[in-house]
C-alpha cells in the first residue's frame, strides 16, 4: 500500500509541474514591465520557459529575450552582476542531458560552457555555483543518464571551474573523474571548494577541502551509521552543505542509500569545524535553500518536518551557536513554513513563507498551494505577516533588499492557470509595488517553488 501510494504522489507531482508551462500564457503574450520608474535591480526571469532579462536602473527599459528555444533553468548571477549562469536542454525531459551556459545579458551574448552536465533537477543538490567572491562558476560532470555509457563510468564525476575573463571562459579541471563524488559547495572565502563523497564498503562518508588546483584535504568523515528510526536503513552521504558565513560550522543533510526514503526525509545537521562536533538538528528535505545563516553566523534557520510535500508538516526552526544543544521552535499550529531568508542589517530579521498546512495528495486543483504569504521574524522573536493579498494568491522566493530597506519576492496567482509577478515591498509601506509581470510560476517539486524562476542582482 505505501508503494501505491508513493507511486500515486508521483503522478500527482508531474500534475502540479506541468501546468506551469502555460503559466506566462495565462498572463500575457509577452511579459510586461509594470513599473515603468527606475528601481536598483537587474532581474533575470522566466517566460514560458525562456530567459528574459530586464534592467530596472534604467527607466522604462523594456524586458530583452535572451533564449528562444529549448528549455532553460536559472542558475544564478555571478559576484560581479556581469554574467548569468543558466542550464539548457532541447526538450522537458528530466532524463535529457543538459547544456551549461553563461550569458551577458546586457549584450546578450552566450557562451557554452559544458555540453554534458550532470542530470539535474528541482529536488537535486549539486547545482552549479558561482564563487561567492570572484566570476567563476564550479560545476559537476558525469554520464549518469546518458545512453550506451559503460557501467563503470556512471558513477565517475568530474569538478570543474570556469572563470569568466573579459569575454571567454577558462575552463580548468579541479577533480577528474572521481569515484562517488557526492556534492560540493564554495567556501565562504569564495576561494577552495568543500566536496563530499558516498560511504562505500571500505569506506566512510567523508567531506574535503579542495583547493582549486585539486590538492585536498580531509575535513571530517562519518563511519557507518543507520538512518535514525528506521532499522537496516543507513546513511550514505553528506549533501546541501551550507557553510556559516565566518567558516566555524557547516549545515548539510544526511542522504540515506534510499531514492524514495530520501524524498521524504534527510537527517539534519551542523558540525563545528573547531571541535568536529556533530549536533544533529532534525529530519527534512535536502534544500541546501532551506538553510539560511544570519549575517553575524550565531544562527541557523532552517526548515524541519518530513515528507516531500512542502505545504505540509514544514516548521520553522532555529539553531542558536551560542547554546549548541539550543533549537528554537519557530513554528505555528497548523501552518507550513518555507523559504527562509535573513535580512542585510546589523540587526538583522527573519524573512519566510507562511500558510496554511494542507495536503497535496489527491487535489486537483491550485487550493493547497494558494494564500501563503511572506513573514517577518524579529531578533526578539516576533512575529507578522509582512504581505497580505488575495487568498488565491501566494508570495514566494523573498529576497532581502542589499540595504535593508525590502523585500522582493514572487506573487503567483493560483487559479485556472498560474501566473507570477515580481514585487517589491518596503519595509515601511503597507502594499507592494508589481514590478514584472508574466514571470512563469515554476511549481518544483511539490510545491517547493524551488528553483526560483528570477534571479536578482542589486547593483549597476
Amino acid at each position: 500500500m505505501r508503494h501505491f501510494r508513493i507511486f500515486l504522489l508521483f503522478i500527482l507531482s508531474v500534475l502540479y509541474v506541468l501546468p506551469s508551462s502555460s503559466a506566462s500564457a495565462a498572463s500575457a503574450s509577452k511579459p510586461i514591465r509594470v513599473y515603468k520608474e527606475a528601481f536598483p535591480a537587474k532581474i533575470v526571469f522566466l517566460h514560458d520557459h525562456h530567459l528574459w532579462f530586464i534592467n530596472g536602473n534604467q527607466a522604462g527599459a523594456a524586458p530583452a529575450q535572451l533564449t528562444k528555444n529549448g528549455f532553460a533553468q536559472i542558475v544564478g548571477w555571478s559576484p560581479s552582476g556581469k554574467w548569468l549562469a543558466y542550464l539548457f536542454s532541447e526538450k522537458e525531459d528530466y532524463e535529457n542531458v543538459k547544456e551549461l551556459w553563461v550569458v551577458n545579458p546586457k549584450t546578450n551574448k552566450s557562451y557554452l560552457i559544458e555540453k554534458r552536465v550532470n542530470v539535474i533537477d528541482a529536488h537535486r543538490s549539486e547545482l552549479p555555483a558561482w564563487s561567492t567572491t570572484s566570476d567563476t562558476l564550479a560545476y559537476m560532470t558525469s554520464y549518469r543518464g546518458q545512453k550506451n555509457m559503460e557501467k563503470a563510468s556512471e558513477d565517475r564525476i568530474s569538478l570543474k571551474i570556469a572563470t569568466m575573463e573579459q569575454e571567454r571562459s577558462v575552463i580548468s579541471p579541479v577533480l577528474i573523474e572521481k569515484e562517488n563524488m557526492e556534492d560540493f559547495a564554495w567556501t565562504p572565502d569564495g576561494k577552495s571548494l568543500t566536496v563530499s563523497y558516498a560511504r562505500t564498503e571500505n569506506n566512510p562518508m567523508k567531506v574535503e577541502n579542495v583547493a582549486l588546483d585539486g590538492e585536498s584535504t580531509l575535513l571530517f568523515s562519518i563511519p557507518k551509521e543507520e538512518v535514525p528510526g528506521i532499522e537496516g536503513m543507513e546513511q550514505r552521504s553528506v549533501v546541501g552543505m551550507k557553510w556559516s558565513p565566518d567558516g566555524r560550522y557547516l549545515a548539510y543533510f544526511l542522504h540515506p542509500n534510499s531514492g524514495s526514503t530520501s524524498a521524504d526525509l534527510n537527517t539534519i545537521e551542523v558540525i563545528n569545524m573547531q571541535t568536529k562536533k556533530r549536533i544533529r538538528l532534525g529530519s527534512g528535505l535536502k534544500y541546501a535553500e532551506w538553510f539560511a545563516w544570519s549575517p553575524d553566523s550565531m544562527k541557523l534557520a532552517y526548515i524541519d518536518g518530513e515528507g516531500r510535500e512542502a505545504t505540509e508538516n514544514k516548521r520553522l526552526y532555529l539553531f542558536d551557536v551560542k547554546a549548541e544543544e539550543t533549537i528554537v521552535h519557530a513554528d505555528q499550529k497548523g501552518q507550513a513554513d518555507t523559504h527562509p531568508v535573513w535580512t542585510t542589517e546589523a540587526s538583522s530579521k527573519l524573512l519566510f513563507t507562511r500558510g496554511p498546512a494542507s495536503d497535496l495528495f489527491g487535489k486537483k486543483d491550485w487550493s493547497p498551494l494558494q494564500n501563503r504569504r511572506i513573514w517577518i521574524r524579529t531578533q526578539d522573536g516576533q512575529e507578522k505577516a509582512f504581505t497580505s493579498a488575495s487568498t488565491r494568491t501566494s508570495d514566494y522566493n523573498a529576497v532581502s533588499q542589499v540595504n535593508g530597506k525590502g523585500v522582493i519576492f514572487l506573487r503567483v496567482t493560483l487559479d485556472k492557470q498560474p501566473f507570477g509577478s515580481v514585487y517589491y515591498q518596503s519595509f515601511t509601506a503597507s502594499k507592494p509595488v508589481e514590478w514584472v509581470r508574466g514571470v512563469d510560476c515554476e511549481i518544483g517539486y511539490y510545491g517547493s517553488f524551488l528553483p526560483a524562476s528570477f534571479a536578482v542582482y542589486q547593483g549597476k
